[in-house]
């Protein structure tokens, strides 16, 4: 199989990746399922890792701070509204025949920064060795050119998944560089700051009509 990758950390390619990352794209109707987009993204993570044949595969999301889809539920001993996106993907790549022991679960995070920055600083890799993203295209350009330069400290790449809108809105990338904005050294205090202000413009996004990332 044959992977569109697009250039994140200069020189690094395909053959030097050793881990897979996959943020979350939301969630179904009622919380329960993927949307197609992330079960798109989960095709292409499990193809690539069995390509790869190396590395763990990083399922991160929990849920938008605009998305009040769900039940309260426990799930691994916490109480969530709905089931995280981080474990749906990782229910949908045991369902395609994922080995559960390369699978890793970051349910925790709200956003796209808070998916690579909870993923690299809680030590859901293990390692510090080079990480493929996987997302649709639009996605990813943000993420390769915005996001992972402020948060990832491993090389990276980017591996794209079909579908997607070919442009985002153009409010993303700057909501991102505002939610990375000099954010503090010290992971947790990141992880905190960062959260914190996805959840505020998420809450002024809500207050403007928007009610859903995608």
């Amino acid at each position: 199989m044959e992977f569109e990758v697009l250039p994140g950390t200069p020189g690094l390619t395909l053959d030097q990746v050793v881990h897979v990352l996959v943020p979350g794209h939301g969630r179904n109707h009622d919380a329960s399922g993927l949307t197609p987009g992330g079960a798109d993204r989960c095709r292409t993570a499990l193809a690539l890792h069995t390509f790869l044949d190396r590395g763990v595969v990083v399922c991160s999301g929990y849920k938008s701070p605009a998305d009040r889809k769900g039940t309260l539920r426990q799930v691994a001993g916490e109480t969530f509204q709905g089931v995280p996106e981080a474990d749906l993907m990782r229910a949908w790549l045991l369902s395609a025949g994922a080995d559960p022991a390369v699978l890793r679960v970051e349910r925790h995070s709200v956003d796209t920064v808070t998916n690579l920055l909870r993923a690299e600083h809680e030590g859901h890799f293990g390692d510090d060795r080079p990480v493929a993203v996987v997302s649709q295209r639009a996605h990813l350009r943000r993420i390769l050119a915005v996001i992972a330069p402020r948060t990832l400290r491993r090389p990276y790449l980017g591996v794209v998944a079909p579908g997607g809108a070919p442009h985002e809105n153009p409010l993303a990338a700057p909501v991102s560089r505002l939610i990375t904005a000099a954010l503090p050294a010290d992971p947790p205090a990141a992880i905190a700051a960062a959260t914190h202000r996805a959840a505020r413009l998420w809450h002024l996004a809500g207050l403007l009509g928007k009610r859903s990332y995608y």
